[in-house]
Formats: structure tokens, C-alpha cells, sequence
């Protein structure tokens, strides 16, 4: 039976969750029923698709990107959208994303896309978000120590489970769980996207680097993969590994599935 670790287990999630949390409660949030029931009128259901049923309530700028819980940065969303989009910056997903759920996957036009930007546009007019220097203000040195004791702990905790799991004989969590002949590719997929995370954004970020470029043929090669360098670029390139990650796809040069195609993610 393949074993595959969850998002929720990683310490890479535990870091990312506590930043979050500590974000969500520093925010404004004053959203109400009838904010809600105002940007359905004004976007006539979904705000990125026009959907009638639009029941999620999705931030324009991520919590993470310290967007506020507001009337003018809160739209209603439909299922497809809201998983789609997830992170991104909505301006890119709907005019780049060729995702089966994005907006372009479901055969919106170039100019459908657009008018759906302009109205999101004018219900998000004149919202800045603050940076998080100015949301913490005094305390913000404090709050990057909070995340830096954090890292330390999630460290810490990594060692220690990883001599309990070398004493019970187990592989180790950052360890390989399917054989690198397996053709359960869904799989493959979910591990190349937590080692990458792992391996390559988490040290860039902690060392506070704004990109990172990772090589298909490096990850191919530190995960003792055979011939699976296509099912490796699918995974880096992904709507659902950028979410993940919380990561943009800058830029990318080189074939489009082989050893030396190099992506390039905005932190």
C-alpha cells in the first residue's frame, strides 16, 4: 500500500499555518452578510466566472499577502474558481492560468476575461494592503522573532522525529515513501512537490530570497527517479503545487519536459 504523507503533517504547513493565524487575527475583518449579499448583486453570482451558485467568500489579495477580511477585498466564488485560484494574484490566474478549472480551461475568451477584470476592479478600487512592516508597526521586530522561533522548534521537532522513525526502522519523513519505478504518478506528483518545497523554497525563503530556481534534472535526480523527467515538469509547473507552495511561476526556460528545464518562482 503507497504511503503518502499529508499536506497537514509537513512542518513546511506548520510554519506557513502559524504565519497565517498570526495574520488573520492582526487583519481587519468586518466583513458581513450584507457585503456578501451586495458583491453577489454587483457581480451577478461568481466574481471571477459570473456562476450563479458563488457560496465561498474569497480574499483578492491572500491573507498571506496581509489582504484584510473587507467588503472591497472579499468576493463571492464558485467552488472551481476559489480551488483554482487559490493563492495566485487574481489579475494573473484569470489571464494566464490554463488550468482544466481556470477561467481559459473553461473557454473563456480573452475578452470575457477581461471584462470579468474590470468589474473586480471597480469593487476593489482604491484597497491597499499594508505591508506587514506596517501592520505590526513597534511589534514587528516581535513578530519576526515569534516566526523565527518557530523555524527553530519546526528544526528541532524534524531531528527528534527523525531519530524516533531511525530507531523504530522507518524511513525518515523527508525520505522517499514509492518505489521510483512506480507508475502511481498522483503520488509522484505529491512527493516532488512537498521535496521541492522542502528542499528549495523553504531555505530561499529563510534566507530571504525573493526567487528560487529550481532544474527539473536535479529534483529528478535527488529523488532517484528513472524516465519521469515529463510527470516531474508537470508537477513544478502546476496550479496545485504553486498553491502549495504559495509561489509564483516567473519564468521558465528550456525544453518543456527534460533534464535542464529550469523554473523560476517568485516567493
Amino acid at each position: 500500500m503507497t504511503k503518502v504523507r499529508t499536506q497537514t503533517g509537513s512542518f513546511a504547513y506548520a510554519k506557513y499555518q502559524l504565519r497565517r493565524s498570526i495574520l488573520e487575527n492582526a487583519l481587519e475583518t468586518d466583513y458581513t452578510t450584507e457585503d456578501y449579499e451586495a458583491a453577489l448583486e454587483f457581480f451577478g453570482g461568481c466574481a471571477f466566472c459570473g456562476a450563479k451558485q458563488a457560496p465561498r467568500k474569497d480574499h483578492l489579495v491572500p491573507v498571506i499577502q496581509c489582504g484584510d477580511f473587507i467588503r472591497c477585498n472579499v468576493v463571492p466564488a464558485c467552488q472551481k474558481c476559489d480551488d483554482s485560484k487559490g493563492q495566485k494574484e487574481y489579475h494573473e490566474w484569470m489571464r494566464n492560468s490554463n488550468s482544466r478549472c481556470s477561467l481559459k480551461g473553461r473557454g473563456f475568451t480573452d475578452e470575457r476575461v477581461q471584462d470579468r477584470i474590470k468589474l473586480i476592479e471597480k469593487w476593489q478600487s482604491g484597497y491597499r494592503p499594508m505591508t506587514e512592516a506596517e501592520l505590526f508597526g513597534e511589534d514587528y521586530a516581535r513578530y519576526q522573532e515569534i516566526l523565527q522561533k518557530m523555524e527553530q522548534l519546526c528544526e528541532e521537532a524534524k531531528r527528534m522525529t527523525g531519530r524516533v522513525r531511525s530507531r523504530n526502522g522507518k524511513p525518515g519523513a523527508d525520505e522517499v515513501f514509492v518505489s521510483p519505478s512506480s507508475k502511481n504518478t498522483k503520488s509522484n506528483a505529491d512527493r516532488v512537490r512537498r521535496f521541492i518545497i522542502s528542499r528549495y523554497v523553504v531555505p530561499a525563503r529563510k534566507r530571504g530570497e525573493k526567487t528560487v530556481t529550481v532544474r527539473a534534472g536535479d529534483v529528478h535526480a535527488q529523488m532517484l527517479f528513472r524516465g519521469q523527467h515529463a510527470n516531474v515538469c508537470q508537477a513544478m509547473r502546476g496550479d496545485r503545487f504553486l498553491n502549495l507552495a504559495n509561489v509564483k511561476l516567473k519564468s521558465f526556460r528550456g525544453p518543456r519536459a527534460g533534464a535542464n528545464a529550469y523554473f523560476t518562482y517568485q516567493l
